[in-house]
């Protein structure tokens, strides 16, 4: 009787135990993936590593966790730490469209846009709808100059995805450049329509509006977009109005 107690004792502290390393599994791999910008950039990274360190877990779930950790560096502008983690999620995962895609963010905000086109090339070879591929290879067209790719890319970025507000507000600023006035102010209004609170696009219609000599207009856009982010010293607005 006592030898089944100590054995009912003993499976019941097995199960607690379980429960508690799945906890912290979960705990874990939710401070890795950060998705809400809950946890600091080091405690991001010590969860990350903590996973890619585990020896049981699986190629995959390593490899997102690589990426995870790589997402961090780059938030954090470690941008040669977060390439070599990307790396090697897509050696241990080369059907992982998003690590391409997110190594092409992190080589094109190191000034690699030729590997960045690269990268987004592969992530789309992987998974030919995506949208946000589409919207960063178009990004780097644009910084090489090459206008007539990013707007395709763009459009394309948009037709996947007509809630991309950011690709709206891209080809707006290409059109811009072009002249295409009205296009540009259609593209940056729909922006606003997808995301009132998008200060940028607001600033940049006004800037159109600007360029098409209409401050009545571009005066109220940089003022909104001042009252959206009235902190950030990239926008016109008050004080122009006589």
């Amino acid at each position: 009787m006592r030898f089944l107690r100590a054995l009912m004792m003993f499976t019941a502290l097995g199960l607690l135990s379980a429960e508690a390393s799945a906890q912290t599994a979960d705990e874990l791999n939710a401070r890795c993936a950060n998705q809400d910008s809950a946890y600091s950039h080091d405690e991001q990274v010590l969860a990350c590593s903590r996973q890619i360190a585990t020896p049981s877990l699986a190629a995959e779930r390593r490899a997102q966790a690589y990426n995870n950790r790589g997402n961090a560096f780059r938030d954090n502008r470690e941008y040669g730490s977060a390439i070599a983690d990307y790396d090697e999620a897509v050696r241990l995962n080369p059907s992982f469209a998003n690590a391409y895609n997110n190594r092409g963010i992190a080589n094109r905000a190191a000034g690699l846009s030729d590997r960045a086109i690269a990268d987004f090339n592969a992530a789309l070879l992987v998974d030919p709808n995506f949208a946000s591929a589409y919207g960063n290879r178009g990004s780097a067209y644009a910084d090489r100059g090459d206008l007539a790719r990013a707007v395709a890319d763009f459009t394309r970025a948009i037709e996947l995805n007509p809630d991309a507000a950011g690709a709206y507000n891209n080809r707006g600023n290409l059109y811009r450049q072009q002249r295409e006035y009205a296009r540009s102010i259609a593209d940056f209004t729909e922006a606003i329509r997808i995301n009132p609170q998008y200060a940028l696009a607001y600033n940049n219609r006004g800037r159109t509006y600007q360029a098409m000599g209409d401050m009545t207009h571009a005066l109220d856009d940089y003022e909104q977009a001042r009252r959206i982010e009235p902190d950030n010293p990239s926008y016109q607005g008050f004080g122009m109005r006589q």
